[in-house]
C-alpha cells in the first residue's frame, strides 16, 4: 500500500512539474483563461465556493487534530520520569504502594531541593460534570504532592490561590472554566465521601494539564479510600540520568514497575487526536469528491463552449500539449481560488478553545483550534490537487478535439 501511494505521488509530482514547465516553455497567454473564468462567473463561483468549503473543512480537522497533538506533546520535561505498574501504559490504571514510592524517592539519581528528593506521587481519578449544554463529559482530576506542582513550571497561578492540603480544596484550569460552568471558583461539587471547594483558577500554556483538576494527594485518597497512588513523578539530575534511573527500578525487585520518560509517555497519548484525524479526512475525501466533480463539470462546459476557439488556436499552430496544459491550469486557478476562500474560512475557527473525548482515557482534553501558516500551506496544496485532478480529463478532452471538427463548431 506504502509503495502503490508512493508511486501515485511521484507521478503526481511528475505532473506537476511538466504543468510548471510548461507553462514558462509553452505558453497560451494566461489572460486567456482569466477571461475565460471572469465570463462564467456563476460557474466560476459555484465551483470556487464548494472548494472553499472543502478546503476550510480539511485545514479545521487537521487544525484539530494538532491542538490535541499539541496539548501533549507540550507536557513534560526532558529531565523528568513517571514511574508505573509495567504496561498499564495511563496513569489511570497504574497502581503504586507507599512503599514502593517511598523507595524510588530514596533513589540517588534523583535531583534534590534542600535535601530532599523532587519526587510527587500522585493519584489519579475520573469525576464527571455537566458542559454548558448539560451533556456530561469525564474529567481528570489528580491529586499530588507539594512538588507536583513546581515539577510543571508551565503551568501557572491565574486567579485565587493554591489548593491547600487537608481542606479539601482544588484548583482548576482556567480554559475549562469556559465550558464547564460548574468549575467557577467559589462554587464546590461532591467527589468520592467529601464536598471540595473551588479556590483558584491556573493555565498549563496548552499542555494536557490545562485538562485536569489538581488538588492535594492524601485528600483524594481519603475521599476515595484509596490505600495505593497511581503513580511517582520524578525528576532526574540530568537527562543523561534517565537511562540509568529506569534500569535501576527495572532491575530492583521490590518494585516491579517501570520508569518512563516523562515526553514519552505524553508522546503516546498524541494517538487521541487519531480516531479524529481519520474521521474528518474520511469526511473531507467524501466532500473533495463532490467539489472535484464540480470542477470538472465547470471546465467540461468551459470546453464544449469553446471548441471554435480550440480550433483557432490549433490552427495559429499551438500544439496538443500547450493547449493540454493551458485548460489543466485553468482548472488549478479555478481550485486555488476556492482555496484561498477556504483559508479565510478556516480563520473563524483559530482561537476557538472546545474540547473532546480521548478515546484512551476516556476523560475530557482541552484544546485550542490554531491556523498556523503550515496549515494554510497544506489547504492550498491540497486544492491543487484537486484541481489537477478535477481538471486532468476536461484538460485532456480540450487537446484532442479533432481539427476538422473544432471548426466546424
Amino acid at each position: 500500500m506504502a509503495l502503490f501511494v508512493g508511486f501515485i505521488l511521484v507521478l503526481f509530482a511528475g505532473y506537476l512539474a511538466w504543468l510548471i514547465y510548461a507553462a514558462f516553455k509553452f505558453p497560451l497567454p494566461f489572460v486567456y483563461n482569466l477571461r475565460s473564468l471572469w465570463q462564467r462567473k456563476s460557474s466560476t463561483i459555484t465551483t470556487a465556493s464548494a472548494i472553499s468549503l472543502v478546503v476550510g473543512i480539511f485545514i479545521v480537522v487537521l487544525s484539530l487534530a494538532q491542538g490535541i497533538s499539541k496539548a501533549f506533546v507540550t507536557s513534560g520535561l526532558p529531565n523528568q520520569a513517571l514511574v508505573m505498574r509495567p504496561s498499564s501504559r495511563f496513569e489511570l490504571n497504574s497502581s503504586i504502594t507507599r512503599d514502593q514510592a517511598r523507595i524510588i524517592k530514596s533513589n540517588p539519581l534523583l535531583a534534590k531541593e534542600e535535601s530532599d528528593a523532587i519526587a510527587s506521587a500522585e493519584v489519579i481519578v475520573i469525576k464527571l460534570f455537566n458542559k454548558a449544554d448539560g451533556v456530561g463529559s469525564n474529567i481528570t482530576v489528580r491529586g499530588m504532592e507539594p512538588t507536583g506542582r513546581s515539577m510543571r513550571p508551565q503551568v501557572k497561578l491565574i486567579s485565587g490561590r493554591w489548593f491547600q492540603p487537608g481542606l479539601s480544596e482544588v484548583t482548576v484550569p482556567v480554559k475549562m472554566q469556559l465550558r464547564f460552568p460548574e468549575l467557577a471558583v467559589g462554587r464546590s461539587f461532591k467527589m468520592g465521601s467529601r464536598e471540595w471547594d473551588i479556590v483558584g483558577t491556573y493555565d498549563a500554556a496548552g499542555s494536557s494539564f490545562d485538562s485536569e483538576i489538581w488538588s492535594d494527594v492524601n485528600d483524594v485518597m481519603q475521599a476515595f479510600k484509596r490505600e495505593t497512588y497511581s503513580t511517582v513523578l520524578v525528576r532526574l539530575r540530568s537527562e543523561e540520568d534517565l537511562r540509568a534511573f529506569a534500569f535501576q527500578v527495572d532491575e530492583e525487585k521490590r518494585l516491579k514497575l517501570e520508569a518512563v520518560p516523562e515526553r514519552s509517555y505524553f508522546k503516546e497519548l498524541t494517538k487521541a487526536g487519531d480516531p479524529i484525524r481519520i474521521i474528518g479526512n474520511l469526511i473531507t475525501v467524501i466532500l473533495s469528491i463532490g467539489a472535484m466533480f464540480s470542477a470538472m463539470n465547470t471546465m467540461y462546459a468551459s470546453v464544449a463552449s469553446r471548441t471554435k476557439e480550440i480550433g483557432t488556436l490549433r490552427a495559429l499552430g499551438y500544439r496538443r500539449r500547450e493547449i493540454l496544459a493551458s485548460f489543466q491550469w485553468e482548472a488549478i486557478v479555478l481550485c486555488v481560488l476556492g482555496g484561498l476562500g477556504g483559508s479565510l474560512l478556516s480563520f473563524l475557527a483559530d482561537g476557538i478553545q472546545t474540547g473532546t473525548t480521548s478515546f484512551d482515557t476516556f476523560s475530557d482534553v482541552s484544546f485550542a483550534f490554531t491556523i498556523t501558516p503550515r496549515l494554510l500551506a497544506q489547504g492550498l496544496f491540497f486544492s491543487v490537487g484537486m484541481g489537477i485532478l478535477g481538471g486532468l480529463l476536461p484538460a485532456w478532452r480540450a487537446s484532442n478535439i479533432p481539427l476538422t471538427e473544432a471548426m466546424k463548431a
